[in-house]
């Protein structure tokens, strides 16, 4: 998600969406190059220690400069910055100004604290200001940036931060690449760091979200935050544009990102893993504290974006309301003040990420009294004060241009969007880079408050940012070892700690003795049959608006994993002879695939459907893409007087709203009067993966007395009457299908081990009655065993698990937070006005 600029806005929408599965989140970056030499020639600059120096110089095989003072710094250094060293006292320092002066900010002997208002100090208020953008990158290359590549310019005009979309190449390329924007961060602009955001990208294989919270295991997720923090900040990352904290409603569109539905859980987790992503350690496991291994999280999203109305995503217009009709709102706090804002270990706190959504009570009024989106909510940062709350913020990306700008619309541009966002407490401009229009949004923000106000706004926000970098160690060290990114970063693989993680996180949910410890086949490497799934290919995105798609017929599960530990039986795809796709290519229909026979089946020890958990979302049509909600807007062409609300669905079949809420709760002012967003009586189609359900369909008819195992990739609950009946056995995999353990659980050399973290609903009326604030309060699904799918249930070789991780996340959902009196304080707001 990145640098989205007004005239490219349709341009990158591509790479925005990529960057919004967050936060937020965005790759602005367009990939080019991405050679994949590893040393530089030595050339540039090369210090020359005086007699008597303190320090060693060596060059890495890199390419950078690297500089070990006796018992201090290990200092990075670029030949080519033009950056040079001072000494003092025989220590080297990096005159990153370059005026020829050891200047506090450069000396590494101080405290952040005294480095960081040093630098602030010498800046203007312009300066500080752009260096809040965190909208880069251009190409992804390991060579050196050329004159008029996107990452260059960007912060040649004082850009200094963006979110990458590349650690998938490799680690080894990913972190030339980052070195080659810290080069060019250390020549200009005092030298300050770039900072390079992710959103958490399943590194290794190691499990995160959903399936993280699976296991119910802080201690894993600590382990796990360790070695994510290790392996990214290898690859050059400094910053996690997460993790997503949001306590997730039944049928919230973005659940997936989550770690489920429990404020206590969700605590225990992300206490434990955005402790463990910013602390370095030693080899002994003792907390040091910020680090070269240490991750700044940017916790999202503050607070309450797991409240949608009717579950809608919202990076939309349509969603841009959380809701809290069970008064509720306090529980969605408690993970932020009495966890990241408090850790255990020596870092302090996270920072965070403002919501999209416009917060309402169960009257449809905005908490605060104002109609505002997250990144400018009074109310909010409000809270944030009355704890004392000083991280760095972030925003969600495109607040200042089509998602999360609710409330500003009617504002002159996207100047004023942001020195009000400033003003309200915004820091770090996520995903934005156009820097002219920063500029002249500081020249706002002094035009509305006067230069000192102004200076003092924007100088506590640059604090936050240096102080953050300066704990990361980056303005001494910002440089990385290619060869080592690339040994412990498996890339398209699995690490061992990836596949633990893994194991630990699959949900048994029905088992009627067809697998058992020790396995039950016959053979070492038994027979199974796996079916192809058909998709539609139909979606509706924030993005994308609504899409037909192409169809497509897939296999169910990963044929090259699954053939490493069975013989596979599958079907037979034909040529596609639909009709022709936008590039002239036929597609695939319904009747290009041949089933395998029953008597091919006949043979197989077992049949294994893997499927994926139905989900509609909510939205109107017409629906207008948000990329064109600011232009709809204001042409008045948002809320025709024919809107049709499609429901949000968690079924297969198509679904109609009988018992939906007749009025919503929340809804914008049109013509005078608030719109109503209800979708009750209307009817939703059946899901895109209906093919899923058919294939388990078909192979309920031909199986005989061979035993259905069913794998589902799970992101929320779901029903499960249309599905259940036909599974012998059903193992839930959160996130995304984990084959390898799947085979291994199915051959009885791994014990099932993971929970529920989403209550699994009776019915579609069951969703509609549950309150979207109020965790845990849905009737829940009964199977054929008598097993009621509620949160915290799964079953190992014995049957129901009953352990310490059950009794304390099935106790009584958390209500109230800790560290601050949230009741007083809405009081008191209130009073105030």
């Amino acid at each position: 998600m990145k640098n989205v600029q007004r005239f490219l806005a349709f341009v990158l929408a591509i790479g925005m969406a990529l960057s919004m599965a967050a936060c937020g989140q965005t790759p602005a970056s367009t990939p080019a190059s991405s050679s994949t030499s590893t040393a530089a020639e030595p050339s540039g600059y090369m210090p020359e220690p005086s007699e008597g120096a303190k320090y060693t110089v060596t060059t890495t095989e890199d390419g950078w400069l690297k500089l070990e003072n006796e018992g201090g710094e290990v200092l990075g250094l670029s030949p080519n910055s033009g950056v040079k060293v001072i000494e003092d006292d025989g220590y080297a320092f990096k005159d990153l100004n370059q005026n020829g002066t050891l200047d506090a900010y450069e000396d590494w002997r101080l405290t952040t604290e005294e480095r960081t208002a040093d630098l602030v100090g010498q800046m203007e208020g312009a300066e500080m200001a752009a260096i809040l953008s965190h909208g880069g990158w251009g190409d992804f290359t390991t060579e050196p940036l050329a004159e008029d590549d996107g990452s260059r310019t960007f912060l040649e005009a004082g850009g200094r931060g963006g979110v990458t979309r590349n650690i998938g190449r490799g680690g080894g390329v990913h972190a030339q690449w980052t070195n080659q924007i810290q080069a060019v961060a250390e020549s200009c602009y005092y030298g300050i760091p770039a900072m390079i955001s992710i959103d958490p990208a399943n590194i290794s294989g190691l499990v995160e979200t959903t399936a993280l919270a699976s296991t119910m295991d802080p201690e894993l997720a600590a382990e796990i935050g360790v070695e994510t923090s290790k392996e990214y900040r290898a690859a050059g990352v400094t910053a996690l544009l997460g993790p997503q904290v949001d306590i997730a409603g039944a049928s919230m569109s973005r659940a997936g990102g989550t770690y489920g539905e429990d404020p206590q859980l969700t605590l225990d987790i992300a206490t434990a893993y955005v402790n463990a992503m910013q602390s370095t350690y030693d080899e002994n496991g003792e907390d040091l504290g910020w680090g070269d291994e240490s991750v700044f999280c940017f916790t999202k999203h503050y607070a309450g974006a797991g409240a949608t109305e009717g579950g809608r995503d919202d990076h939309h217009y349509t969603a841009h309301y959380a809701v809290f009709p069970g008064d509720n709102l306090e529980a969605h706090l408690i993970t932020y003040f009495d966890g990241v804002f408090n850790l255990p270990g020596k870092t302090g706190s996270s920072g965070i990420m403002t919501q999209y959504s416009v917060n309402v009570d169960g009257e449809g009024n905005p908490y605060g009294g104002e109609d505002l989106a997250g990144a400018y909510n009074a109310y909010m940062y409000g809270l944030l004060d009355e704890a004392g709350y000083d991280s760095l913020t972030i925003t969600d990306w495109g607040v200042f241009q089509f998602a999360g700008c609710w409330g500003t619309e009617d504002m002159a541009d996207e100047a004023e969007k942001i020195a009000f966002g400033w003003e309200r407490g915004v820091e770090l401009l996520g995903g934005y880079g156009t820097m002219e229009t920063v500029a002249a949004a500081y020249d706002k923000l002094v035009e509305r408050n006067g230069e000192e106000t102004a200076k003092e706004i924007i100088s506590h926000a640059a604090s936050n940012y240096i102080e953050v970098m300066m704990n990361l160690n980056m303005f001494d060290q910002p440089y990385n070892d290619s060869a080592y990114a690339e040994s412990i970063i498996t890339t398209g693989g699995n690490s061992e700690l990836g596949l633990e993680g893994q194991r630990d996180s699959v949900v048994m949910l029905k088992n009627d003795g067809t697998i058992k410890e020790g396995g039950s086949a016959t053979s070492d490497k038994p027979t199974v049959y796996i079916p192809y799934v058909y998709n539609t290919g139909f979606s509706v995105s924030w993005m994308g608006g609504v899409s037909e798609g192409t169809p497509s017929w897939t296999p169910g599960m990963d044929m090259d994993v699954m053939g490493q530990y069975f013989n596979v039986v599958t079907d037979k795809l034909g040529d596609p002879t639909g009709e022709a796709d936008a590039e002239g290519n036929p597609t695939y229909t319904k009747d290009d695939l041949t089933r395998a026979t029953a008597e091919e089946i006949a043979a197989c020890d077992y049949i294994l459907v893997g499927m994926s958990n139905p989900y509609s979302i909510s939205y109107t049509d017409p629906y207008v893409s948000a990329f064109g909600y600011l232009e709809a807007y204001k042409n008045n062409e948002l809320y025709p007087d024919d809107i049709y609300w499609y429901p949000v669905s968690m079924q297969y079949g198509e679904y109609t709203a009988e018992t939906a809420r007749e009025t919503s709760i929340a809804g914008p002012i049109v013509d005078g009067e608030k719109q109503n967003r209800s979708y009750k009586g209307n009817t939703a189609p059946a899901a895109a993966n209906y093919g899923d359900l058919e294939a388990l369909q078909y192979a309920d008819s031909v199986a005989g007395d061979i035993p259905v195992i069913v794998s589902m990739k799970m992101e929320r609950g779901m029903v499960w009457t249309e599905t259940e009946s036909m599974a012998d056995v059903i193992l839930g995999c959160y996130s995304k299908q984990r084959p390898e353990v799947v085979a291994e659980i199915i051959l009885g050399e791994t014990e099932p081990n993971g929970l529920l973290v989403f209550q699994q609903p009776a019915d579609m009326e069951a969703v509609e009655a549950q309150l979207e604030d109020v965790p845990r309060d849905m009737e829940c699904y009964v199977d054929a065993n008598g097993n009621t799918y509620d949160f915290a249930f799964g079953l190992n070789w014995g049957g129901v698990i009953n352990d310490e991780r059950v009794e304390k996340y099935s106790a009584e959902p958390l209500t109230k937070v800790q560290n601050i009196d949230y009741a007083a304080y809405a009081a008191s707001y209130g009073a105030e006005g």
